[in-house]
Parts: structure tokens; C-alpha cells; sequence
């Protein structure tokens, strides 16, 4: 009896290292993204490949691994994931000295394909191999392993990068290597006899199909610009993909009525609570996101230096770590869906400190507090509940492919709502200029449209649009030393003009520069608090759209059933 408990409990530990370097690697190679660009010598726009690729990868593998592995065992589709995605890594690491960008791209597909694999996979085995009355006990640690590993993965990514250099990237992907190593010597070591089931003909006209459809819709979706939706629905990187998604969609369905066994089961979405259950893990992919904005808004809520947010973020995976193996066990003493209200609530809460209060008091302990909401959020609902709903409401021999279902629903939402949320950002960031310029002093001798001028250096606009609130004064010293010295000769013209007796145009000119300078450093509070409550009405409004995601989350919950369906 003993020697079974340990064999769980290793299959447990090989389960959630599966899920943690999963997790942890979709946002592990974010903060350096700029530094492999230059690292290989390739463009910005051409780097969003490298995580592009990954999330379409990612998401085409995941129902097809999750039906897979209901034919020919979870823990074989497994353990071959982890060993795609072991070798994915080495490739990846690689590529930082030889191979160059096309080998990133190539090993970005293994390892996605490999992780795709996992996070399904070990859900439902770990699901499936407890009782009934413990299994949300079981399912609140993959919760609190997923939730710890997504919102740790940036600041471990810069940790890396801070330990072994910029030349040295590579060690982002081959940190996952000993962790598969290990996971795949417990596979080894741990038999597990699963019950053979009747082999039925793999759907493959029905996976190419869904495959094709889930590329044309998240590559469609990614490049939609909500801020300008009308404009950008008219460039050939959406309507194309969209079209093809609209065209095969019915394709699929009638392929999938036919097949003998589906790689996908549309009776999910004929069933109330199961199309409940996938709207919600959308829901909850669109509010995990919310996360990606969490740094710069702290950044820019205390004036700290760019970088020093992460931890602000790291605070909430504390929560959220809190929450879901706590979750888990309420779940089993009560119920899921009482988990999810009190998760949705808990975001609710949290979105509207920070969006209604932080935002506008610029309070530390404010943020503190709005941030463990958030995290007690993210914690209660981001997988526990909805994962145990899932495999409460389907037959025991599907539970993999529903997992995988539940997952590339919830993958789509993460797809979706950074192009949504980024916007509100964006708004406020074009409105940046305008109300700094309305603070600023006058330049003598220039109007007070001059900022606004079509002569304005490219340099000096990139400088503005990079600013932050710790370097928003120095750059527009330096934006108003350049717009100065670009109109030097008509300042100095007009110096001549109105002045008596002979004087040295240049050594007044410089005399001006310096006070105007001096004008602007005495405004320095007034600069940085414009800039700083520009930007906050603007993450203002991303979390007010937070916490209505969750308020429709959460009323969706109401709607489903107390108890499970069979």
C-alpha cells in the first residue's frame, strides 16, 4: 500500500515539473525578446515570431495530444511530450550559437508541439486518478504550480538574463532540459498499468481540419488592432485568416458528425454547463493577460525604475499560489462553482482598487492590496474549478481530450485580449505628448505649436515614445535642447532684431537654453505627475474592462449547475 502511495506521489511530482516549465515558458522568453533580436541580428517585428509561433503551435497540438492520449494512454503522450519538449529547449539554446534565427523558429515548434502535450494531459490524469472527494485537492496544486510558474515566468526570464549576460540567452531554454530529465526519470521508474481501450481510426481529416482553423483564427486575431478594428480588418494579416476560419468552420462540424471517433466532441457545446465551463475558460484566458500590464503599471504608479514592477507581480503569483490548493479543498468540501464566484469576485474587487482608487491615489498599500485580490483571483478561478468541472461533466475515457478543449478555449482568450487591453494603454500614450506640452514651459523666442511641428527629429518623437515617468523630465529636456538648436538661427534672428548696442547672439542664445533647462527641471513634479496621471487613466480603464470580464464571468457561474452532471 505504501510503495502505491509512492508511485502517486512521483507521478504527482513528474505531473506538476510538466506543468510548471510549460507554464513557465510562454513568458519566460518576453523580457528577452529585444535582446535575442539583437542577439541574431533580425528586427523587432521579425522577433514576435519566436512567441508567435509558439502560442499557434501550442494551441493546433493541444486537442489533438488530448485525443491522442485517450487512445493510447496518458502517461505514453505524455512522457513523449516531455521529450519533444526537452529536445525543443536544447534546440532553442542552441540556436544562441549556432543556427541562427530559422533554427529558434524550427525548435520553437518542437518544444510548442512538446508543451502542448502537457499541461491537458497531466490535468486529466491527475484528475482521473483521484477519488471523487479529493480531486479538487489534487487539481488546486496543478492550479497553484500553473499560476506560480505564468506569472513568475518574466521575472525569471530577467533574473536569467541578469545572472548570465545578454550574450549568454540560450540559458532561458536550457534550464527547462534537467527539469524534463528528471520528469522523465520518474516516468521511467513509475509503472503505471492503464486500462486498454477499444482502438477506434484517428480522425485525421478532422484534425488537419481544426488544425487549419485554429492557426487561421489565433494568427487572424492576433494581428487585430481593436483600438482601429474597422481599418485593421482590412489588412491581408486578418480578413484572409478570419475567411478561411468563417469557410472551414462548417467544414469541420460536418466532418466531425461523421467521424467514427472526434477529435473533437461538439456535443460539449451542445451541453449548458460544459459550453458554460469553455465561455468561462475563455473568460479567465482574457483575464490572465491582464497581468502582462501588472509591472508598468506599478512602475508608473511609485515612480520606481523600469523593471523593478516585476516584483509587484511576483506578489500576486503569491496569492494566487495561496489560493488554488486552498481553492481545491474547498472545492471538495463545497463546490466548484462556489470557488469560481468567490474567484471572480475577488478580481472584481481587486480590478476596481486598482482601477478606481490606485490609479487616481497613487497609493503603495493600495496597490498592495488591489494586487492580492487579483492574485486570491487568478488563484480561485484561473484552473482548478474549471478543470474539475470539465471532467466532472464528461465520460472518464475523454477527459484528456476535453482538457484540451477547456485549454485551447482558454489558449484563444490569452490570444485575444492583450490586442484589447493594449489599446486603452495605447490611447493614453497618444494623448502623453499634448498634456506634457500644456505644463511645459515656453520656449522664449518659439510659439507654443512649435513642439507640435512638422520639423520635429524622428529621434526626438522616439525618445518621447519611449519615456517612462522616472526619465519623462530628462527627455524632454533633451526633446527641447534639440527643437531649441533646430531653430537656432530664427531665435538668434530675433535676438539681433529687438537687441541694442553689440551683443553675441550665440552667448544669449546659450544663456536662454540653460534657463529654459533650469524652467524645466523646477517643473519637474508638475511633468512627472502630468505624465504619470496620463498613463494611469488609461490602465484606469484597463482594469475598469477587467473587472467587467470577471462581473460577466461571474454571472455566467450563476447559471451553472450545483451539481455535477453525471
Amino acid at each position: 500500500m505504501e510503495k502505491k502511495k509512492g508511485a502517486e506521489k512521483l507521478l504527482m511530482i513528474m505531473f506538476l515539473l510538466g506543468i510548471f516549465i510549460g507554464a513557465m515558458d510562454t513568458g519566460i522568453v518576453s523580457p528577452a525578446r529585444s535582446v535575442i533580436a539583437n542577439g541574431l541580428n533580425i528586427t523587432e517585428s521579425a522577433s514576435i515570431w519566436m512567441i508567435t509561433i509558439y502560442t499557434l503551435a501550442y494551441a493546433v497540438s493541444m486537442p489533438i495530444s488530448g485525443k491522442l492520449s485517450d487512445i493510447f494512454g496518458k502517461k505514453k503522450l505524455f512522457t513523449f511530450s516531455i521529450v519533444l519538449f526537452g529536445i525543443g529547449s536544447i534546440l532553442c539554446g542552441l540556436s544562441d550559437y549556432f543556427g541562427g534565427y530559422s533554427m529558434l523558429i524550427i525548435a520553437r515548434i518542437i518544444q510548442a508541439i512538446g508543451g502542448g502535450g502537457i499541461m491537458p494531459i497531466a490535468t486529466a490524469y491527475i484528475g482521473d486518478s483521484f477519488p471523487e472527494e479529493k480531486r479538487g485537492t489534487a487539481l488546486g496544486l496543478v492550479g497553484a504550480t500553473y499560476g506560480i510558474a505564468t506569472t513568475l515566468g518574466p521575472t525569471i526570464g530577467s533574473g536569467i538574463l541578469s545572472i548570465f549576460g545578454d550574450s549568454n540567452w540560450g540559458v532561458l531554454f536550457f534550464i527547462n532540459v534537467p527539469i524534463c530529465i528528471i520528469a522523465l526519470l520518474i516516468s521511467a521508474k513509475v509503472k503505471v498499468v492503464e486500462v486498454d481501450k477499444e482502438k477506434r481510426k484517428m480522425d485525421i481529416k478532422g484534425s488537419v481540419v481544426i488544425s487549419l482553423m485554429i492557426l487561421s483564427l489565433m494568427y487572424g486575431v492576433t494581428n487585430l488592432n481593436f483600438h482601429d478594428f474597422l481599418n485593421s480588418l482590412k489588412s491581408v494579416d486578418v480578413y484572409p485568416y478570419l475567411i478561411v476560419f468563417i469557410v472551414l468552420l462548417p467544414v469541420f462540424i460536418y466532418i466531425e458528425k461523421r467521424a467514427e471517433d472526434p477529435v473533437m466532441n461538439l456535443n460539449y457545446f451542445k451541453t449548458k454547463d460544459i459550453a458554460i465551463t469553455l465561455v468561462l475558460s475563455f473568460l479567465v484566458g482574457a483575464g490572465l493577460m491582464g497581468i502582462v500590464f501588472m509591472p508598468q503599471f506599478a512602475e508608473n504608479t511609485l515612480k520606481i525604475q523600469v523593471g523593478s514592477g516585476g516584483y509587484f507581480v511576483t506578489l500576486m503569483a503569491i496569492f494566487s499560489g495561496l489560493a488554488a490548493p486552498f481553492g481545491g479543498k474547498l472545492i471538495d468540501k463545497y463546490s466548484a462553482k462556489l470557488i469560481l464566484l468567490l474567484g471572480f469576485g475577488s478580481t472584481i474587487i481587486g480590478s476596481l482598487i486598482l482601477g478606481l482608487y490606485v490609479a487616481e491615489s497613487n497609493s503603495q498599500i493600495g496597490l498592495i492590496i488591489g494586487l492580492a485580490f487579483m492574485g486570491l483571483g487568478m488563484g480561485f478561478t484561473m484552473g482548478t474549478p474549471l478543470n474539475y468541472l470539465m471532467q466532472s461533466f464528461v465520460d472518464k475515457n475523454e477527459t484528456a481530450s476535453a482538457q484540451s478543449t477547456l485549454s485551447l478555449v482558454r489558449s484563444i482568450g490569452v490570444a485575444v485580449s492583450p490586442n484589447i487591453l493594449v489599446n486603452f494603454i495605447a490611447e493614453a500614450g497618444t494623448k502623453v505628448p499634448g498634456k506634457i506640452m500644456e505644463v511645459m514651459p515656453q520656449i522664449p523666442g518659439m510659439n507654443g505649436n512649435a513642439f507640435g511641428g512638422g520639423n520635429i527629429p524622428e529621434s526626438a518623437l522616439n525618445s518621447l515614445k519611449s519615456a517612462n515617468v522616472t526619465n519623462i523630465v530628462e527627455t524632454m529636456k533633451n526633446f527641447s535642447s534639440t527643437m531649441m538648436d533646430s531653430s537656432k538661427n530664427a531665435i538668434e534672428s530675433g535676438i539681433m532684431h529687438s537687441a541694442h548696442g553689440n551683443v553675441d547672439p550665440n552667448i544669449i542664445f546659450n544663456s536662454m537654453k540653460l534657463d529654459y533647462l533650469n524652467k524645466i527641471e523646477a517643473s519637474r513634479s508638475t511633468i512627472e505627475s502630468t505624465y504619470q496621471q496620463t498613463m494611469n487613466s488609461g490602465y484606469s480603464n484597463l482594469f475598469i474592462a477587467a473587472a467587467g470580464i470577471a462581473l460577466v464571468a461571474f454571472i455566467l457561474t450563476l447559471f451553472l449547475s450545483k451539481k455535477k452532471s453525471n
